[in-house]
């Protein structure tokens, strides 16, 4: 048996020359041969079906005749030579004839299956669905399912193809403005499903009355210190562009925080500004509709066929190579090595990017990529997962807590017959629709398994090694004083010895304030239920980075920001006064919000 034809399928099956092994007494026929290559709930259709079990009967028949012929020919045999000589040839000649008409036959039924399965798939199909925004997943998940089929009919069901080295790759980049159009327009064998923005109707787009495109509709001003909020306002000051990226604006007064207000579309649009990367208007500002109108989607997926995916979630297919906007940037056209001794499956979802084990990557990068899929897994459950880690790891927790069966995990490279490809998180940047609903599987798995807590903490995330809090005695005796003011239980939530995943869900779940230095302990505000308050110490120059800014924004929490005086990555320097005076500014919110 040569390697090259076994290939794993499924979960964990064997299989040789596209049959399962513990299916081989049960391929009785060339119409149970042809099926069992196909998916279970991919059909040839009736009339192929029909074809093919002619076939079967026309080879029956043909056998039939010829046993008794020869039996005939053995009666007589003692008797003639003659009467021998005339039934062996008449047994040839329909032998022949038989043989002649089931190949013609086997010919006709084979280009009706393959005039089936070469039904093409538009490179581009938008799904129209009504209604709420869980409604309008629930009805893309429907019709995924359905071009799921249509894209196996289109492929055909026989052995993985290796496309990639036919012809010299390129390479598109997810960074682009223009990648969808370009893919569509030049690469028409990837196929995108879109659930596009529908209006509201209104002149301004607001998420305080859109129920269709964004599940959350409330959110809050976030604001900063002096000393940030200075950086962001004065251009070229922050390496990391926010001064592009906010339009060079900034909240001083942490009062503003206190009423609802709608999400400004440029949470929508955002990505990432390098030089090397993406740099529009000389990395100065987004294109201008980046801030006043939302993108014509609100997600999407690519489908590929014949296809490889790298360790960082890259997709090989025909001459493309597909790179999304994520923290890795690999546009190298080289084709992978080895190919042939890369794990093979019939369908995966990709979700694994780059740093996807670090703890904020896979909160709020990873995880999410997957959670619109829920349903489209569930009924598909051969369907394996391309993930930065195998089973077994946290995320396996997180997968079962949003019932996402966390066995479907494998790590790249991988060879697939089928790829689906959901839109990336960019780096540092969590998606805004799968971030909110991520959030909310969390908050009702929590309401759902434990018993029923107040929402009364004071939480202090303490880091013990880099980036921890300088004054971190000051600090605490404070927030200690604070949460006694406020009647509020005051919690240390450690990095040494961190608290399980059940009781970080709780205390998170609890909380009424989060205190933190910046870092990766702050993503457990996907727990946290919205308009939780968020203190954090900022890095200073060069090392701004808001991405817990982001994440808190979009989660529908209030951020303050507080300004380190040197020492990151170190350290964060930032003032025990400074920090205590944002806490108790959000406690009198907090008050007044409860009281109002």
């Amino acid at each position: 048996m040569r390697r090259s034809h076994n290939r794993v399928d499924h979960y964990g099956r064997i299989t040789l020359l596209g049959i399962h092994i513990d299916q081989y007494a049960a391929v009785v026929s060339p119409a149970a041969a042809v099926m069992h290559s196909v998916p279970a709930d991919v059909g040839l259709g009736r009339d192929a079906e029909a074809a093919l079990m002619r076939i079967y009967t026309q080879k029956k028949v043909a056998k039939f005749s010829i046993l008794l012929l020869l039996g005939t020919t053995l009666l007589l045999v003692n008797y003639s030579s003659y009467f021998t000589k005339l039934v062996v040839k008449i047994a040839s000649s329909l032998v022949r004839f038989k043989s002649s008409k089931t190949n013609t036959m086997t010919r006709d039924a084979v280009k009706h299956v393959s005039n089936e399965a070469a039904t093409s798939i538009p490179a581009a199909i938008t799904v129209e669905a009504a209604g709420n925004f869980a409604e309008r997943v629930r009805q893309f998940n429907v019709q995924l399912s359905g071009i799921r089929r249509r894209a196996w009919r289109s492929r055909g069901f026989g052995e993985w193809k290796d496309l990639v080295h036919s012809e010299p790759v390129q390479v598109l980049w997810g960074a682009r403005d223009d990648y969808l159009d370009v893919l569509a327009t030049k690469y028409p064998h990837v196929t995108t499903v879109i659930l596009p923005w529908t209006s509201t109707g209104e002149r301004v787009w607001n998420s305080l009355t859109d129920t269709v495109n964004v599940p959350r509709q409330t959110y809050y001003e976030w604001t900063a210190d002096n000393t940030l909020c200075t950086w962001i306002e004065t251009p070229g000051v922050i390496r990391m562009k926010y001064d592009a990226m906010f339009n060079r604006t900034c909240v001083h007064n942490i009062d503003a925080t206190f009423l609802p207000r709608t999400l400004q579309p440029v949470f929508l649009n955002a990505k990432p500004l390098r030089q090397d990367k993406y740099w529009p208007n000389d990395g100065s500002a987004y294109p201008a509709h980046f801030y006043t109108s939302p993108p014509p989607f609100v997600f999407y997926m690519h489908i590929h066929r014949d296809a490889i995916v790298t360790v960082n979630g890259d997709v090989y297919s025909g001459n493309l190579k597909l790179v999304l906007d994520a923290c890795s940037h690999d546009t190298q056209a080289e084709v992978p090595a080895k190919v042939d001794q890369m794990p093979l499956y019939d369908e995966v979802l990709v979700i694994t990017q780059y740093w996807g084990t670090a703890v904020f990557h896979r909160m709020a990068e990873i995880v999410p990529r997957i959670v619109f899929y829920r349903e489209f897994l569930r009924d598909n459950p051969q369907i394996r997962v391309v993930a930065p880690e195998l089973p077994g790891g946290r995320l396996s927790e997180l997968f079962r807590i949003i019932s996402v069966d966390d066995m479907r995990l494998v790590v790249g490279p991988v060879r697939a017959k089928v790829v689906y490809q959901p839109r990336s998180s960019k780096c540092g940047m969590a998606n805004v629709q799968e971030s909110q609903t991520l959030s909310s599987l969390y908050r009702e798995h929590i309401s759902r398994t434990f018993s029923p807590q107040s929402r009364n903490r004071l939480v202090l995330i303490r880091r013990t090694t880099n980036r921890r809090f300088t004054e971190q005695g000051k600090i605490e005796e404070l927030l200690k004083q604070a949460a006694r003011n406020y009647n509020l239980t005051y919690t240390v939530f450690p990095d040494n010895a961190t608290p399980s995943l059940n009781d970080t869900m709780m205390i998170f779940h609890s909380a009424v304030i989060i205190v933190a230095p910046v870092g990766a302990g702050e993503s457990n505000m996907f727990f946290s239920q919205p308009g939780t308050y968020v203190v954090e110490g900022v890095c200073n120059l060069p090392h701004v980075n808001l991405c817990f800014q982001r994440l808190a924004h979009i989660l529908g929490h209030h951020w303050h920001g507080v300004t380190s005086r040197g020492g990151c990555e170190e350290v964060v320097d930032v003032s025990a006064a400074s920090v205590e005076d944002a806490v108790r500014n959000y406690l009198r919110l907090w008050r007044l919000e409860r009281s109002s």
